[in-house]
């Protein structure tokens, strides 16, 4: 009877050991998954934290973005303005020599002044460079920090950002080809203004040299007679 008893203590003893295994083993696992669900949650927290710092960097981004637009719509306005006073600067001077050295220098005026566009245009090309890296290097951080966010299965506005900052970029690529391609285009007229510009105090020499060929001749002429 006593060895019965000894042995039902015994079973009831190791079953009440593995259970106590058990329970701690338990609750070191429920400790386990609590430090790491607080840890995702302090992770959250900061990258919530950097999402709203990023976006309102991303909205400062864009308001410069928005001038620098509106500086090459002025450029391309004062460009079209100097076009038309050449053009009507040139119809007006004739053949009168007084009047084409007039201009000659509103020309050469006006060159200067396409000169003085051209390297604002591209400053602002540079600032558009520069501020073109600086949301690329952004975005890609911006994206590498969602793909990690993404393995524990966090869904939030990021991805909606991604694609319109990807979007921006593109837009951004674009108006930097078009502001490359009107910087040559400026280039080239500015040589071609130079070039007729040379042409035509070359044709003014000319003139005045056989205005004043005539002159001594008609004096010499007039002293003789």
């Amino acid at each position: 009877m006593g060895s019965v008893s000894s042995r039902c203590y015994g079973r009831e003893r190791t079953t009440n050991e593995l259970l106590r295994a058990k329970i701690q083993l338990l609750e070191e696992e429920i400790d386990q998954v609590k430090r790491s669900r607080q840890y995702e949650a302090w992770d959250y927290e900061e990258r919530l934290a950097a999402f709203a710092a990023k976006e309102e960097e991303w909205r400062r981004h864009e308001e410069e973005a928005a001038r620098l637009r509106k500086a090459v719509k002025a450029d391309v306005h004062r460009r079209r303005c100097l076009e038309k006073e050449s053009a009507a600067a040139e119809a007006g001077c004739g053949e009168d020599p007084v009047k084409r050295w007039r201009c000659l220098g509103a020309s050469g005026y006006l060159v200067e002044c396409m000169k003085d566009e051209q390297a604002r245009r591209e400053e602002t090309v540079e600032k558009w460079k520069q501020l073109y890296l600086t949301i690329k290097t952004e975005l890609d951080d911006l994206i590498r920090r969602t793909r990690e966010g993404e393995r524990f299965g966090w869904v939030s506005e990021e991805n909606v950002m991604i694609e319109q900052l990807q979007t921006e970029l593109r837009e951004m690529e674009k108006s930097m080809e078009a502001l490359r391609s009107h910087i040559a285009v400026l280039q080239k007229e500015a040589a071609k203004k130079d070039r007729e510009i040379d042409i035509l105090r070359q044709c003014l020499r000319i003139l005045s040299s056989k205005k004043r060929g005539f002159s001594t001749n008609y004096f010499t002429k007039s002293l003789r007679s």
